[in-house]
């Protein structure tokens, strides 16, 4: 049986002074996420031993480990330096410092969508008022909220957020409420139980800035900590992560809009770290109210609107050096939901876009059944065979999550039609009061591909 124990999570920045990490005494090693300049290069893990990690190992094994990535960071931010240093060496690289982007950077404001979640949220808002970024805007949206607890945490303890309620239960109700309400012109999205990095949102409008016709910024989601067997097991599973490098995507061509190459958009980033440029909502429409947290799918939309991006003609960037930092799931019973609901999520998203996306119904048909094959089965079938890592349970758990999605789309259609209804009604009894829950409803972008929302 896997004895799973305590990993150490440290943030390792290698232009600094590295220090040894001490009284170590209950976990079995120490797991690095290294940086240079500010942008992770990878992770760098290390034994724990008599309760310390010496400064000098942790440093040795970084740069055996990731020395090329760091060289290429060093050569890119030297490069970057205008005018370049006249005679630069290598050993130059590393006393540059990293380049200060000198034109303006896009105004942004930051949605955080919630339910009942007090203590998450005070987290991940204290992170947020650590960012030094001008103009920011912080937007907190209520969903469907059981208590007046979050509106008090607001009101009592972060002021300056602003502070909506979205009565219409589900997330992608209330990422579309975020887009109504936002003035600025990138809107970026992260979840209450992630704390994001320092550098998160000039890390990502830098992008914005330098490259206008990006349209959608994605970024690395990182561990908070792996003290827990669920949470460990969730970053075996594969976590949230998606690498170390910066990945640039679009549909080049008509021949990639059709190959398939993008349909999987799971390898893209996903909804606790992810931001757009404002007027790509008003061009492709909003988030299908049928996908999301809060619905029978219990996810996908995030996957969703990545694939719009792309099958519309705009460009996605993944940029790892945008970091959040995410709380998994600490108990097991929470990591059993969350397995299911992953595979419920992905196969309501594969469906909806075969739906949507008539001339795609092939391609996703063939994805649909890669990923039963080869990702469900091929793991059921090698946990039969051999000792594994991930327990067969939890392997079940998101099969059958999975062969249920597509149904549960439907669904959850027929839930977001009766929504529609019932708050259309209100607005038309309360028309001062209610009216403005309803911001986005008919805004649909291109009908064909909007699925519920046409």
């Amino acid at each position: 049986m896997q004895l799973f124990h305590p990993l150490k999570l440290v943030d390792l920045e290698l232009s600094n002074p590295v220090q040894s990490v001490e009284n170590l005494g209950q976990y079995f090693a120490v797991k690095a996420l290294v940086r240079m300049h500010g942008t992770p290069v990878g992770y760098t893990e290390l034994g724990v031993t008599n309760g310390r990690c010496s400064s000098r190992e942790l440093c040795k094994e970084s740069l055996e480990k990731h020395s090329w990535a760091i060289m290429q960071r060093l050569l890119y931010d030297g490069l970057a330096q205008s005018p370049l240093p006249e005679g630069m060496t290598l050993s130059d690289l590393t006393q540059i410092k990293p380049p200060v982007w000198k034109n303006s950077f896009p105004s942004v404001t930051v949605a955080v969508c919630t339910r009942d979640r007090v203590e998450d949220l005070r987290r991940c808002l204290s992170a947020l008022c650590q960012i030094d970024y001008t103009p920011l805007e912080i937007l907190v949206v209520d969903n469907a909220p059981a208590t007046e607890d979050t509106l008090r945490l607001v009101k009592n303890e972060f002021k300056h957020v602003k502070y909506v309620r979205e009565s219409r239960p589900g997330l992608s109700w209330a990422r579309n409420r975020a887009i109504a309400e936002a003035q600025s012109e990138i809107i970026a999205f992260t979840d209450d139980d992630v704390q994001v990095d320092v550098g998160w949102v000039e890390a990502f409008t830098q992008v914005f800035a330098e490259n206008s016709g990006i349209m959608a910024v994605t970024g690395l989601v990182v561990p908070l900590e792996l003290e827990t067997k669920s949470q460990i097991l969730f970053e075996l599973h594969g976590g949230q992560g998606r690498g170390f490098h910066r990945k640039w995507l679009n549909f080049s061509s008509e021949t990639s809009r059709k190959n398939g190459k993008y349909h999987g958009t799971g390898e893209l980033g996903c909804g606790a770290n992810m931001a757009f440029r404002r007027k790509l909502f008003e061009q492709i429409g909003d988030f299908d109210v049928s996908l999301g947290a809060g619905t029978v799918t219990e996810g996908g939309e995030d996957l969703d609107m990545f694939f719009r991006v792309l099958h519309e003609g705009y460009s996605l960037v993944y940029e790892p050096g945008s970091v959040v930092f995410h709380r998994h799931r600490r108990d097991y019973s929470d990591l059993r939901k969350q397995i299911k609901a992953n595979g419920i999520g992905l196969a309501a998203y594969h469906f909806r876009s075969a739906l949507s996306y008539q001339e795609h119904w092939f391609s996703f048909f063939k994805l649909h059944v890669w990923w039963l094959m080869k990702w469900h089965a091929g793991r059921l079938i090698l946990s039969l065979t051999r000792p594994c890592h991930f327990p067969r349970e939890l392997i079940l758990k998101e099969l059958w999550g999975y062969l249920i999605g597509p149904f549960r789309y439907l669904k959850a259609r027929r839930h977001a039609a009766q929504i529609r209804r019932q708050f259309a009604e209100q607005a038309k009894l309360h028309p001062k009061t209610n009216g403005k829950v309803l911001p986005n409803e008919n805004k649909a972008g291109n009908g064909k591909h909007i699925g519920i929302s046409r």
